[in-house]
């Protein structure tokens, strides 16, 4: 028989195994009689003794003495007679699922297992120690964490099945969450215990928490729960309690928590997630594991506090960016690339229409994608580095060179026009001071159209025959382009226009005051807040050069201070994107400051100032100036409500606002600086007495 006091290689001791039969009196006859024993003898023991309480499997060891059974006429080994000597009146189906359960944890190397049928505990039949390091022997220092298991086991005659739904209660279920999570195990087995199959499901605090919202209030009833079949492989089973032990390490504080997801309102933006696997695993990339594993995301909420937020089977495909730069003959003309990554395939994508892809499976070529897309910016970008690249014959990124074959090349004069064409349209657009970047998928017919009459009247100087119309100032739509310009008639010929840029006139523009008087200005003081947010070829640049050589006048101050508060009022619009806007209102404010006659002090003050805040903090200085306004101005109840605007006293601003008649209140909702009042006006209240 075998040794029934046997050390595992564990280090521990284990209760027998190869024998689960109280009949010992049986190996020691057969033990002290070398002679062959008849069959008869032997079934009519065990015929008297079967009736013995419960149903156990008897692996009796021949090895030690010679044992010849005479069968059908046919000799057969002690083998043969062992594997025949099973009966099993009544199972003790807890104790073979432990067993099978035990001998495949006891394949890993990172684990040393615990458990026993016989466990009194309520909800467990032990724990699986998990350990850092692999070997024989494990230190204490190396102990990560020790998993709870519970197992169960059930005569099933279909084995083959991948998953299978088994009910728990929903007190093991509260009990599992307490200690912060268990590995639940399933054992099938036929009959004979032949044949089995291990099922598993980790149960962790998120997916616990979830389950126990159901069970309202009756913790005696059960859960319906899906298992998958335990793995066979060692690193494989490893892997399992690894990655379990690092989420119940990271899960710890979600026991006692509200359970939170994706739709919770979070107060952070950063999520994390991750795994522990064993070192005989290999990824090329460390998501790779994703593929095939579950895992959990995680929020990172304040005080570096960690909570989950989602338990994802596995995932599909994953993207990330890395800075490297993509380069030709040491020219770089993009510094990072995306990777895209799925379980079969990779895909490398830089600049707008340019990727790479090649299979992770299958030894396939490299597959080179190259289409003209996004903005004119873009694709010039795209087709430039193309160009570079083919004629060269390969490229870098990130250190290695993909090289291109003659048949990659044979597009390369293609390319080149439509390189020209791009180069042609910018220097058109350039011409009338375009900043934004045109959306090149969107041109119409007649978007192409008018890039071909700017061209001409831009770039060739040719007189371009339109519609007559009193005014000189036409828009011009390209696709997302919104333009002005200035259409000035030939001397020649009164139905032909010269077109020019609307930051560059070749006239003389002059304003007339209310007694219709002519006074020096420039043509930039027409534009308003909605002309400023609309078109996109507006040189602010241009703007404070022409307005700064214009001599001062009441009225041409006048015009300057309104241009400045409708930059203001575009910029506040743009909702603080259009920083052009900003940075060309504040120093016009400063140069009204220092240079206007006819504005007075305070508001040139006042307009300065909101125009530095919107940007960064008013310094104490400033501050100060703002207070000496306050004590310097006598019963001006606008420049008293824009000084504490600008102090954030908002409370003193509404008590000088209300003092303000009606009309003037409506005028000064409409300034830029009533943008400082806060959303629903402070309320004051009154003065309590005692």
């Amino acid at each position: 028989m075998a040794d029934n006091d046997k050390i595992s290689r564990k280090g521990h001791r284990t209760a027998p195994r190869c024998c689960r039969c109280p009949f010992y009196f049986i190996s020691a006859q057969l033990a002290t009689d070398s002679r062959p024993i008849p069959l008869s003898s032997i079934n009519s023991v065990f015929v008297k003794t079967i009736t013995i309480s419960r149903f156990f499997r008897c692996f009796v060891n021949f090895s030690d003495f010679r044992c010849i059974i005479s069968t059908n006429k046919k000799l057969h080994s002690h083998t043969y007679f062992c594997n025949h000597l099973i009966w099993r009146p009544n199972m003790d189906s807890e104790k073979i699922a432990t067993n099978h359960v035990e001998l495949a944890i006891s394949k890993a190397d990172h684990l040393v297992s615990h458990i026993n049928s016989n466990d009194k505990e309520p909800s467990w039949d032990g724990d699986v120690e998990v350990y850092k390091k692999s070997g024989h022997v494990h230190a204490k220092a190396d102990l990560i964490l020790k998993v709870p298991v519970q197992v169960k086991g059930h005569i099933k005659p279909n084995l083959k099945k991948k998953s299978i739904k088994y009910s728990i209660q929903y007190s093991d279920l509260r009990n599992y969450l307490y200690v912060g999570g268990t590995i639940f195990f399933v054992v099938y087995f036929d009959e004979e215990d032949e044949h089995h199959t291990i099922y598993y499901v980790g149960l962790l605090p998120f997916d616990l928490k979830k389950m126990l919202k159901d069970h309202k209030g009756n913790l005696s009833k059960c859960k319906s729960i899906e298992l998958k079949v335990f793995p066979t492989k060692k690193e494989d089973i490893d892997d399992i309690f690894l990655n379990f032990a690092h989420h119940m390490n990271r899960q710890r504080a979600a026991i006692n928590s509200a359970l939170l997801s994706f739709d919770s309102d979070l107060p952070t933006n950063t999520i994390s997630l991750g795994y522990s696997t064993s070192a005989a695993k290999h990824y090329d990339l460390p998501l790779d594991y994703f593929f095939d594993h579950e895992t959990y995301i995680y929020a990172v909420l304040p005080q570096k506090v960690e909570l989950p937020i989602a338990h994802l089977d596995r995932i599909e495909l994953f993207s990330f960016t890395r800075d490297a730069p993509i380069s030709v003959d040491s020219k770089v003309y993009f510094k990072s690339y995306t990777v895209t990554r799925s379980k079969i395939s990779t895909v490398i994508r830089f600049g707008k229409g340019i990727q790479m892809s090649f299979s992770t499976t299958q030894s396939l070529p490299t597959k080179f994608n190259f289409t003209l897309s996004g903005t004119l910016s873009e694709r010039i970008k795209d087709a430039e580095f193309m160009i570079a690249a083919l004629s060269a014959h390969h490229y870098e990124i990130n250190g290695g060179k993909i090289a291109f074959s003659e048949a990659n090349c044979a597009n390369l004069p293609t390319l080149q026009k439509k390189l020209s064409f791009l180069l042609d349209v910018k220097k058109t657009l350039d011409a009338v001071h375009v900043t934004a970047d045109l959306d090149c998928s969107s041109l119409s017919v007649t978007d192409n159209t008018n890039l071909s009459i700017l061209r001409a009247a831009l770039i060739d100087k040719e007189p371009i025959k339109m519609c007559s119309s009193q005014s000189l100032l036409r828009t011009c739509h390209i696709a997302n382009l919104e333009l002005l310009l200035w259409v000035v008639p030939t001397e020649e010929n009164s139905e032909y226009y010269n077109i020019y840029d609307f930051n560059y006139v070749p006239l003389i523009y002059r304003e007339f005051d209310k007694n219709d008087k002519e006074y020096p200005s420039t043509h930039f003081v027409m534009l308003n807040k909605d002309a400023m947010l609309k078109y996109c070829n507006i040189d602010y640049n241009a703007l404070l050069d022409a307005v700064q050589h214009v001599p001062f006048s009441e009225d041409y101050s006048h015009s300057l201070n309104a241009l400045l508060l409708e930059m203001l009022k575009a910029y506040d619009e743009s909702k603080n994107s259009r920083i052009e806007l900003l940075s060309t209102a504040t120093a016009l404010a400063l140069w009204i400051k220092d240079s206007d006659p006819y504005t007075e002090h305070p508001i040139a003050i006042l307009n300065y100032l909101q125009s530095v805040k919107r940007s960064r903090t008013l310094t104490s200085t400033e501050q100060a100036e703002i207070l000496s306004l306050i004590e310097a101005t006598q019963d001006n109840e606008s420049i008293y409500v824009g000084a504490y605007l600008l102090l954030d006293n908002p409370v003193a601003a509404k008590i000088h606002f209300d003092k303000l008649p009606e009309e003037s209140q409506k005028f000064f909702e409409s300034c830029p600086i009533y943008h400082f009042m806060p959303n629903g006006q402070p309320t004051i209240s009154a003065p309590t007495e005692g």
